[in-house]
Formats: structure tokens, C-alpha cells, sequence
């Protein structure tokens, strides 16, 4: 035994020293250089690509197995240059190799130039037509042989290869992109990637960093300058990559940042195991400017993937981030608002989704508390978020006298008729038809514009173009209001479908909420079913139909009083015997009730009618919001039984309809806009003046005692009909 292991050791030192000896008569009497026309000929043949070593090549053989290529060019026939490389370096160490294990010494890599070109064709510089064919059989035949192809942990017997790389450095290197169709390009600059001795089993240091600009047009957009470094370990055998002390740092600039310069820093450790498909990041750490996120990751199962982990978001300030950014800071009517933000949640959820689990947002004094899970295989999104109290007034603009002047202004130069709705499009029909989420949104209480709302709850749902928001419910000044729609953009044009039912709101609380006034008590409540299509505010107004119902059982008018009015009138005109010191300050109401049709977005009416202090009003008539305009008719009736309580009204005016036209523009003088039909007026002094005429003319024909009537008087009332 001991004499055939002799035998087999010295077989082994021979070959050693056949191979030694073999690489030093290589070296001396071959020269790699002698064989270039033959590299670029193989080149051009096997790969389609011309390759120009402009260099030495220098190579040996024992105890290294190594190659030096100096100052070589690539690139496609009749193509722009793809690569030069200014020198590359690699060796393994023969007797290593042998035994199974990969030694290098140290791997240099410098100068590297890579030039992509994409053409307003769509061709590139990085594949030509046809000249991938060979590959792609090529793959296709790996491809089928895949699930077949050992390990390798099996490629060695059993046994992974042990890497022994004395050091890796690549320097010097440049990679650009321009795609000529957009006008885009993007430099890659100065990468350099350099490590410590590279094992397996073992951490070993690792440093890279580069710069980087976009540009558009010729102009540039963004750059960014990173510096990276980490220690790496892995394991072949058990396919385990790790990453520990990972830190980065980049410095980003230009045109979206407006000067300032924002430095972001990420932190953080990674293990993966590629073999059971696990892996986790660990103390993670992000930083831009003022905002301080931190937390831990957990993956398992690449193809369907399970998340979880924790995700935190130091309290920060928006505004000084937006500040950081560049970016004009929000302008609030509070400024102490959108300084105390921040965000915790747990990572959570089935396979193939990002979930997270008890999520909670605070912004300023208001907490969020929700969840959300997105589907990885189609982005679908379900998101759930309730929040307690909301101050929405503070976040709104300050009011400013120019930006009330503004407004005005915008009013009153809105426009007549098909002017004064715009034509563009304010319904995003391509984003909406991409859209695939299911949201619940809650807020317990919130002031906006000075009204206090309660229970707000809004449910949506959108996917394939269908927007439904089944629910938009509120509680507000001892009301409810139930509302719905639905938005389709599945067809053109875009189909709008509203429903809306509010129940008993307290109009004079809303009235003084809102605007501070105290004119108006009842109970307010209406239904409305309306449809309209199109994308655009015009289309939408040009197309309204539907029904809707107006409800307001009892309330006051105060601070007008309609019959003291009407008596003043009446008194003021023709003396007609009315005390006007009678008259109650206010004007109650009882059953105003109303249907309303919309036809094209033409609004009629045809059953207005309310009971006021002393009269009937009734209405009819028709708003064109298309065409801005109106033509509306009121009527008021002086009842008699009411109207004596507070005002004397001479007999022949009770049970009158005195009309009044609302007739014109909308941009007319409101206060011009509705007037009495002196019509009526001029008929009822003619009924006056005639019945005048009429009692003169008997007192003096009538003869006889009080009560007896003459055959002149008789005469005279068929005359006049009385």
C-alpha cells in the first residue's frame, strides 16, 4: 500500500513539474501578441462583434494561470463603440484550482467605458438584429436543462469551492446611457469598487462609490454622489450571503431640489439564504435631511413572498423637510401645524403581498389607525384608515385681501353661456382605469370651513375603470347625510351616477357655523338621483338629469319681515289704510316642499310652495345652467286669516297672487335680478279706481233712507256689475 501511494505522489510531482516546466517554455517561446488577428477573426465569427486589442496581451501559466489584456475596444459592425477597458487583470493558482478551490491573487479591472445608445428607431448599440440568435439557442437549450443543472456543492463532488481572492479592484470606471427617443442620458462616472481579501466562511471589507448625472435635453436634471461600504460574508455550500455594517451615503442635487443639496444615509445589516429562500434586513436606518426612519424586515419564499417586520417614522417636521428639499414650504392659516408628523406599523400579511398591521399616523394633534395590504401579483390595494378628531380649517391657505380680491375677479370674469364651463378634462380617465383598491376611510369629528362634522365615513371601491364610492356618510347638526356615486370609465364618455339623501340639519346652526349669520331656523332636508357623462365640468353641466326633492317642514326667516314689507308697500303706494306698526319683526314658515327636475342641465320646477307669516308663495319656472340663466316666477297671496294678526290689510288685496319674475343672467345685479310684475299692480289699482268711482256715483243718485236702494242705484250696480 505504502509503495502504490509512492507511485501515485510521484505521478503527482511529475505532473506538477511537466506543467511548471510547461508554462516556463510557454512564456519563452510563445508570444500571446502573435495571436490577435486571430482573437478579433473568432470574435467577429462566434460573437458578432468586432474586438480591438490595441494593448499587450500577457499571460502565464505556473504556478498562476493568468491573463493580462491591455487597452481593448468592443463593439457591433457598424455600431457606435460599446466598451474599452484600459487593462484587466486575473490569475488562479494552478495547484489550488487542482485540488478544488479557486486562489486568486488580485483581480484589476480598469479603465471600463461602457457607451449604450438607444436610437430614435429604437435600435441599440448593445444587440444588433440577428446577432443574438446563437445565444438565444444557446439559452434556450440551458434553459431546458436547467432543473438538470447540479449545484455547486455537486459540481465539486459534494464539496463548494473555496474563494481565496487576494483582493478585487475595479476602478476608473464610466458607464453612459442616452436614449435618443426621449432625449434622456444618464453618466455613471468614476465607479470604484474595492475589497479586502475575499474568502468564503469568513466577513471580508468591501468599499464602492461613483457619481452619477441626468440629464434631459442636454440639461441636467439630477445628480447624485454615493459612497458605500460593508462587510460581506458568504457561504457557497449553504448559499448564505451576508451583509454586515452596511453603510451609504448620497449627496443629491439639482434642478427638483432648487439648489440645495439633500443627503440621505441608509444603514442597516442583510442576511439571506438563498438555498431556503430567506432574508432579513436588520437595524435599519434611513436618513434625508430631517426624516428618521428605522426598522427590521423579514422575507421567506422569494416566488410568493411572506413580509413582515416593523417600520418606524420619527416625529418630524414636513415643512422643514420640504425646506431641506428645495421645495416652498405649505402655507396654513395655523402656522404651527405640519411640525409633529410621524408613522409607526407592523409588516404583516398572506403570501405575495406587502401588509401593514396596526399602522398608526399622527399628524399634529389627529391620530390615524389603519391597515393596508397591497397584492403583488396584480398592485391590487385595500386600505383602511380612522382617525379621531381633524381640524381642517388650520391646514387651509390664510386669507389674504389679494387673494379675496383675486377671486373676485375670477368671478366676475367667468364668462356667458359655453364659456363660463371649462372643457378640460378634470376626470382622470386613464388613472382611474389602472386603479385596483378597495378604501375605507374614517374620521370621528371634523371642522372644515367652520362646520363641525361627525362620524365621516367614506367607502370606495375602483377596479377596471369602475370607481364606486358606495358610501359617503356624515352626521352633522342633528342630521345625516347618506350620499353615494359612481364614476365609469370603462366606456367613453364617462358615465356619472349621484344619489344623495340628508335628513333634518338644523339650517340656522350650519347657517351660523358657516357663515355667522342668524337669519334662517328649519329643518333642512332634500333626496336628489342624478346622472351626467363626460370628463369635463362643461360635459358634466350639459348632460345633468335627474329628480331631487327639497324639504324644510317649519322654520323662521329673521330679521325680514315679508309682510311688513308687502304693508309698507302697499302704504307707500297707494295709501291703502295699512298700520305698519303692527308688524312682527320675522317671518315664520311652514311645509316648504319642492320637486326639481334636471333635463340636460336644464333645472324646472313647477310645484314650489311655502305658508309665511301672512301669505302663500308659490313658485314655477326654470334655472339653464348651460346657458347661466333663469326665468323663475314667485307668487305671494296675502291670506286672510293671518295676515289681520299683524297687519290691516284693506279687504280687496286679500286673496291677490302678487307676482314676482327672478328673470335673466347670472352675472346680472342679484338685486335687479327679481321684480315685481307691475301688471298686477296697475290691474288692481284700475279695480280700485273703478270701485271708487262706483260708491261717488251712488251716494249721489241713490235716494230713499240709509238701506234702501233707488231704481238709480239699481241701475248703476248692473252697470258696474256690483
Amino acid at each position: 500500500m505504502k509503495a502504490l501511494l509512492k507511485i501515485v505522489g510521484g505521478l503527482v510531482l511529475l505532473l506538477v513539474v511537466v506543467v511548471a516546466a510547461g508554462g516556463v517554455l510557454l512564456g519563452m517561446f510563445f508570444d500571446p501578441n502573435e495571436y490577435k488577428p486571430e482573437i478579433r477573426k473568432l470574435a467577429l465569427e462566434q460573437a458578432g462583434i468586432e474586438l480591438n486589442i490595441n494593448g499587450d496581451l500577457g499571460w502565464s501559466v505556473f504556478p498562476w494561470l493568468g491573463i493580462e489584456i491591455n487597452q481593448i475596444s468592443v463593439n457591433y459592425p457598424d455600431q457606435p463603440q460599446l466598451a474599452e477597458l484600459n487593462q484587466a487583470q486575473v490569475s488562479v493558482e494552478l495547484p489550488a484550482l487542482l485540488s478544488g478551490n479557486i486562489k486568486m491573487s488580485s483581480i484589476v479591472l480598469d479603465g471600463l467605458t461602457l457607451n449604450l445608445v438607444k436610437t430614435k428607431a429604437g435600435d441599440t448599440n448593445w444587440a444588433v438584429s440577428g446577432g443574438t440568435a446563437s445565444n438565444e439557442s444557446g439559452a434556450a437549450q440551458d434553459s431546458g436543462s436547467a432543473d438538470n443543472t447540479p449545484s455547486t456543492a455537486e459540481a465539486s463532488g459534494g464539496a463548494a469551492l473555496a474563494l481565496d481572492i487576494e483582493s478585487i479592484a475595479i476602478t476608473n470606471g464610466n458607464i453612459s446611457y442616452v436614449d435618443e427617443s426621449t432625449g434622456s442620458e444618464v453618466k455613471l462616472n468614476d465607479f470604484t469598487m474595492t475589497s479586502g481579501k475575499v474568502v468564503t466562511g469568513a466577513y471580508f471589507p468591501a468599499e464602492l462609490s461613483f457619481s452619477a448625472v441626468q440629464s434631459q435635453n442636454g440639461e441636467q436634471q439630477i445628480s447624485v454622489a454615493t459612497q458605500m461600504k460593508a462587510e460581506f460574508f458568504l457561504d457557497l455550500e449553504q448559499q448564505i450571503v451576508n451583509i454586515r455594517g452596511l453603510s451609504s451615503e448620497l449627496d443629491l442635487a439639482g434642478k427638483p431640489f432648487n439648489g440645495k443639496t439633500v443627503k440621505v444615509a441608509l444603514n442597516g445589516d442583510v442576511e439571506s439564504n438563498l438555498g431556503n429562500q430567506t432574508a432579513s434586513i436588520n437595524n435599519l436606518k434611513l436618513s434625508a435631511a430631517n426624516l428618521n426612519a428605522s426598522g427590521n424586515v423579514n422575507v421567506a419564499d422569494f416566488s410568493k413572498p411572506t413580509i413582515t417586520g416593523q417600520l418606524d417614522v420619527a416625529t418630524f417636521s414636513l415643512q422643514e423637510l420640504l425646506a431641506a428639499l428645495g421645495q416652498a414650504m405649505i402655507p396654513t392659516t395655523d402656522p404651527a401645524v405640519l411640525k409633529a408628523i410621524s408613522f409607526n406599523g407592523q409588516l404583516g400579511g398572506p403570501a405575495n403581498t406587502v401588509g401593514m398591521n396596526k399602522m398608526t399616523l399622527k399628524l399634529d394633534d389627529t391620530t390615524f389607525n389603519g391597515t393596508f395590504v397591497m397584492n403583488l401579483a396584480n398592485g391590487a390595494i385595500v386600505f383602511n384608515m380612522q382617525g379621531d378628531e381633524l381640524n381642517a380649517d388650520r391646514y387651509m391657505p390664510p386669507k389674504t385681501e389679494q387673494s379675496e380680491s383675486e377671486a373676485s375677479a375670477s368671478s366676475s370674469s367667468s364668462g356667458k353661456g359655453d364659456e363660463r364651463y371649462s372643457k378640460e378634462p378634470v376626470i382622470p380617465v386613464e388613472a382611474l382605469k389602472g386603479l385596483n383598491m378597495d378604501v375605507t376611510l374614517g374620521l370621528d369629528k371634523l371642522l372644515v370651513s367652520n362646520l363641525t362634522i361627525t362620524k365621516l365615513a367614506m367607502q370606495t371601491s375602483a377596479q377596471g375603470g369602475l370607481v364606486n364610492v358606495s358610501k359617503f356618510n356624515a352626521d352633522m347638526y342633528s342630521g345625516t347625510v347618506r350620499n353615494s356615486a359612481v364614476i365609469d370609465v370603462r366606456k367613453s364618455p364617462t358615465r356619472l351616477t349621484i344619489k344623495e339623501n340628508i335628513q333634518g340639519i338644523q339650517i340656522s346652526d350650519l347657517l351660523m357655523d358657516a357663515a355667522e349669520v342668524d337669519r334662517l331656523t328649519g329643518t333642512f332636508s332634500t333626496n336628489a338621483s342624478l346622472t351626467a357623462r363626460g370628463e369635463s365640468v362643461h360635459s358634466i353641466i350639459n348632460s345633468l338629469n335627474g329628480t331631487a326633492n327639497v324639504k324644510m317642514p317649519d322654520g323662521e326667516i329673521k330679521g325680514i319681515d315679508i309682510a311688513q314689507t308687502i304693508c309698507q308697500g302697499f302704504n307707500n303706494v297707494a295709501a291703502l289704510g295699512i298700520n305698519a306698526e303692527q308688524v312682527d319683526r320675522s317671518t315664520p314658515f311652514a311645509n316648504l316642499n319642492s320637486n326639481f327636475k334636471f333635463t340636460n342641465g336644464v333645472m324646472t320646477n313647477k310645484d314650489l310652495r311655502t305658508t309665511l307669516d301672512a301669505m302663500t308663495v308659490k313658485g314655477r319656472g326654470e334655472v339653464d345652467l348651460p346657458k347661466a340663466n333663469m326665468d323663475y316666477r314667485l307668487g305671494l297671496t296675502i291670506e286672510q286669516n293671518l295676515f289681520k294678526e299683524t297687519c290691516a290689510v284693506n279687504d280687496n288685496l286679500e286673496g291677490v297672487e302678487w307676482p314676482v319674475d327672478c328673470k335673466g343672467s347670472f352675472d346680472d345685479d342679484p338685486a335687479k335680478l327679481c321684480r315685481p310684475d307691475t301688471s298686477v299692480i296697475a290691474e288692481l289699482f284700475k279695480q280700485k279706481a273703478k270701485k271708487a268711482v262706483e260708491n261717488k256715483i251712488r251716494e249721489k243718485l241713490t235716494g230713499g233712507k240709509d238701506g234702501e236702494e233707488g231704481g238709480a242705484k239699481k241701475l248703476l250696480r248692473g252697470l258696474f256689475g256690483n
